[in-house]
């Protein structure tokens, strides 16, 4: 809405240069040259830049479609007129980015009913090229002796462009050097069938179209497009006949006016509601309740008893392998009893809980801690059995006479 404000705006305070008419047939390719000597100004490198709609409208029509060349310093207008449209008027809005100048041009594009139209065309997908270059009338005219003096050599006199399309807008990939050429795929329709060259040619390239990529190909009239500086891909090589039928081909081109489509709207009020509470229920209770089946049913499996459960030899069996090992721990202390001799009573009570002395060698009394350890220690061997060895006797000092 803001961009068609600015329009009528610029339309308003613009200065105007008169309108401009174009005259186009219907089915057939055509291109209007923007530039800038259509505002009275001198050419300049992108010094100017374009703005192109719908005359009343935000944008252009799906029919047509525009690009800039750098090598022309302007703007081609292309499409194909549709069947049931008489005339259009587009909108041109010119910028001067260095004097910030704007002008407006309008343009009206009329529509005639071509005589004669073409029943058969031949789709091609050309790699080395971009869109502005098929507007070059050499580069066109080249293309079109291919096959009016080698393969369709009857379409000389009404063999004409149906159709013309950048390769990105049908899919392809943008090529990864901003220099190479992005490719075209183009059509060249006559009333006139085709020849046998023609249709031996795609039976030649028809192994080629169940390919996902296509590999490089050279066919047997590769020379003729070569050496006019044009690289096919001959995967997208197609026929199309009366019926308008071949792989990978859109339709014939129609129009339909937007205001003559209805839609038949409802109002927010209209609209159904819808209860989630029966969703909410459903999605809570069943996995609830599926818990609850599976716990009673786990604690029904582990908790109730059984008859069939009981048996009897498990029981018994058990029962002696506890038994067995009882047994074998009763034997193993009575053996340890048995082997153990019996201490006598009052042997080591006489002995008192004052500690040992040794005599040294000045005849004084010392504390002898071995002494000591072997009646008080609590881990004194006395007493152990008989098997214990004894503890050695306690060291004395030996005596040195002075003069040694």
């Amino acid at each position: 809405m803001l961009k068609l404000n600015l329009i009528l705006l610029l339309k308003i305070i613009s200065f105007s240069y008169g309108l401009k008419e174009e005259n186009v047939l219907q089915t057939e390719v055509f291109q209007v040259t923007i530039n800038p000597s259509m505002f009275n100004w001198t050419y300049s490198n992108e010094q100017y830049t374009y703005e192109i709609t719908l005359a009343g409208a935000p944008d252009l029509p799906s029919w047509l479609k525009y690009v800039y060349s750098n090598k022309h310093h302007s703007v081609f207008v292309y499409g194909v007129a549709p069947i049931g449209k008489k005339s259009v008027s587009l909108d041109v809005v010119a910028l001067n980015r260095k004097t910030y100048e704007t002008r407006v041009e309008q343009i009206k594009i009329n529509i005639a009913e071509k005589l004669n139209p073409a029943l058969y065309e031949v789709y091609l997908k050309i790699n080395n090229i971009n869109v502005e270059d098929m507007f070059d009338v050499e580069r066109m005219e080249a293309l079109k002796d291919i096959f009016r003096k080698e393969l369709w050599k009857d379409s000389g006199t009404d063999l004409y462009v149906t159709y013309l399309n950048s390769a990105l807008d049908i899919g392809a990939r943008k090529p990864p050097n901003p220099t190479e050429e992005e490719g075209v795929v183009i059509r060249l329709g006559s009333q006139e069938a085709f020849s046998h060259e023609m249709i031996g040619l795609q039976e030649e390239v028809r192994p080629l179209w169940k390919m996902t990529l296509c590999p490089f190909k050279r066919t047997s009239v590769e020379r003729y497009f070569r050496t006019a500086g044009f690289a096919l891909d001959w995967c997208l090589f197609r026929l199309i006949g009366e019926n308008n039928s071949a792989i990978g081909v859109n339709e014939k081109l129609s129009y339909q006016e937007p205001n003559d489509v209805l839609i038949d709207t409802i109002s927010k009020d209209d609209i159904p509601k819808r209860d989630y509470f029966n969703d909410y229920l459903l999605a809570t209770m069943v996995p609830i309740g599926i818990n609850l089946i599976l716990v009673c049913l786990v604690s029904f499996i582990i908790c109730a008893k059984h008859d069939s459960l009981k048996d009897e030899e498990s029981e018994k069996f058990f029962n002696e392998i506890f038994h067995i090992c009882t047994d074998c721990v009763d034997d193993c202390k009575r053996d340890e009893r048995e082997l153990t001799p019996p201490q006598e009573p009052g042997k080591y009570e006489g002995m008192s809980n004052e500690p040992l002395y040794a005599i040294n060698s000045d005849m004084s009394l010392s504390p002898e801690p071995m002494l000591f350890s072997l009646t008080n220690s609590p881990t004194s061997t006395l007493g152990h059995g008989v098997h214990c060895r004894p503890s050695p006797p306690p060291y004395v000092r030996p005596k040195f006479k002075p003069e040694l």
